[in-house]
């Protein structure tokens, strides 16, 4: 008998900007149909059964309408060739903060540049001189706010002010922190207070 394949799903949370117009959906891996953690043992797999799942197997028209879809992916996932079947108009490729910046991760985001494929950059907390080569090609910082107390986050805005990259908050939980960051120069926001992920 044919051993089951595990039942995959999606969840989507939602991706705003200044004017809380909806501009993506970041895609998340789940093992149920329970919107608790997701239980990730391998990222690899993990952003390959959300990229079948949602481009396959649903269509990513019916997954995020005409919003664009932020995968996230580690350093293995970067370098295959699941990325280069993703259609660039439709996606943000989101580099997973486990993800040690060397030669060969800068060489692949300049390729990835060059097809029109654009980058974010996850889970940002502290300027770290290895981010700056990747800096350069990044289009979107994810800025993670949990991690930061006032005074650090505006040194973090402070750092990435040189780079022509859009600041995301990312994990946004109450109205005061959506206004602070918005009074800070945020571009987009994701988080509880705007949305949960949904299955």
């Amino acid at each position: 008998m044919k051993p089951q394949t595990p039942e995959v799903f999606v969840a989507r949370q939602p991706i705003l900007d200044r004017e809380h117009n909806l501009l993506a959906y970041e895609l998340l891996f789940r093992s149920s149909d329970e919107l608790g953690e997701a239980r990730v043992t391998d990222d690899v797999l993990a952003t390959a059964r959300v990229v079948k799942r949602a481009f396959c197997d649903f269509g990513i028209d019916t997954v995020v309408g005409r919003a664009t879809a932020f995968i996230n992916v580690n350093a293995e996932s970067l370098t295959s060739r699941l990325i280069d079947a993703l259609p660039a108009d439709r996606v943000v490729i989101e580099l997973l903060e486990t993800i040690r910046v060397d030669d060969r991760v800068v060489r692949r985001c300049r390729e990835l540049k060059a097809k029109g494929y654009r980058l974010a950059l996850d889970d940002f907390s502290h300027n770290d001189v290895a981010h700056e080569p990747l800096l350069e090609l990044i289009d979107i910082v994810k800025v993670e706010l949990l991690s930061l107390d006032p005074a650090s986050l505006a040194t973090v805005m402070r750092l990435l002010t040189p780079w022509r990259c859009r600041l995301l908050a990312e994990k946004v939980d109450s109205l005061k922190r959506a206004r602070d960051c918005l009074a800070l120069g945020f571009d987009l926001f994701q988080g509880f207070y705007f949305g949960r992920p949904a299955i």
